[in-house]
C-alpha cells in the first residue's frame, strides 16, 4: 500500500484533465496525526450521522483513515483516473486498520462537477485548488438536492477566507489546518 507522494497532476495522464488541471494544486498525503487533530474537533454524534467526502483523494490516505471512524459511508473524489485507481487498490488491500465504515466509494470526477451525497457531510481538503475551483465546489456542496449540513476540514487553508465568507465559523484552527462548522444554526444544533 502506497499514499505518501508529492506529485503534480501534469505527471499523471496530463491530456485527461483540460482546463481542470490549470485549477489543480498538487497531490501530498495528509500526515496521520495531522488528519486526526483536525477530525478530533467534530463532534462525535456529527460523524456517526455524516458522509465523510475527501475532495481530492490522491492515494486514499484520508478515506483510508476515515473508516477509521464510524461515519455513515465515505466518499473520495480524484480528478486523476491513475491517482483513483492506486487508491482503489490501497482501500481494497489496506491491512491493519481497525475499520468502523465500510461503506467507502471512489470517484473519477472534477469536484467542481460532482454529485455530493445528501445529508450532513464532513468534508475534506488538502487545499487541492485554487480559489475559483474551491468557490465552484463549495456552490455544489451547499446546492445540493437534500442538503444537510456541512462541517469543512481544511489542511494548508490558503483560501480559508473564501470559506468564512460564506458564514461558516471556525471551530477550531490548529497550526496546519482549520475546522468550520455549518452556520450557527447548525453549529448549535450538532452540539458545538
Amino acid at each position: 500500500m502506497t499514499t505518501h507522494a508529492v506529485l503534480f497532476l501534469n505527471d499523471l495522464d496530463p491530456e485527461r484533465y483540460g482546463e481542470a488541471r490549470s485549477h489543480a494544486t498538487h497531490y501530498e498525503a495528509v500526515p496521520v496525526l495531522e488528519f486526526e487533530k483536525l477530525l478530533s474537533h467534530v463532534p462525535g454524534e456529527t460523524i456517526r450521522r455524516s458522509t465523510f467526502v475527501d475532495v481530492g483523494a490522491g492515494m486514499g490516505r484520508a478515506v483510508l483513515l476515515a473508516s477509521q471512524y464510524p461515519f455513515k459511508s465515505i466518499l473520495g473524489i480524484e480528478l486523476s483516473p491513475a491517482l483513483r485507481a492506486i487508491a482503489g487498490e490501497n482501500v481494497a488491500s489496506a491491512r491493519g486498520l481497525e475499520v468502523r465504515c465500510r461503506d467507502v466509494r471512489l470517484v473519477n470526477a472534477d469536484a467542481r462537477n460532482a454529485r455530493f451525497p445528501r445529508g450532513d457531510l464532513v468534508v475534506f481538503l488538502y487545499n487541492p485548488f485554487d480559489a475559483e475551483a474551491l468557490d465552484d465546489v463549495l456552490d455544489r456542496i451547499e446546492g445540493r438536492a437534500g442538503g444537510g449540513s456541512e462541517w469543512i476540514l481544511y489542511h494548508t487553508p490558503v483560501h480559508a477566507e473564501r470559506i468564512l465568507r460564506r458564514g461558516y465559523e471556525l471551530a477550531a484552527e490548529l497550526r496546519d489546518g482549520a475546522v468550520y462548522a455549518p452556520q450557527r444554526r447548525g453549529f448549535a444544533e450538532a452540539g458545538g
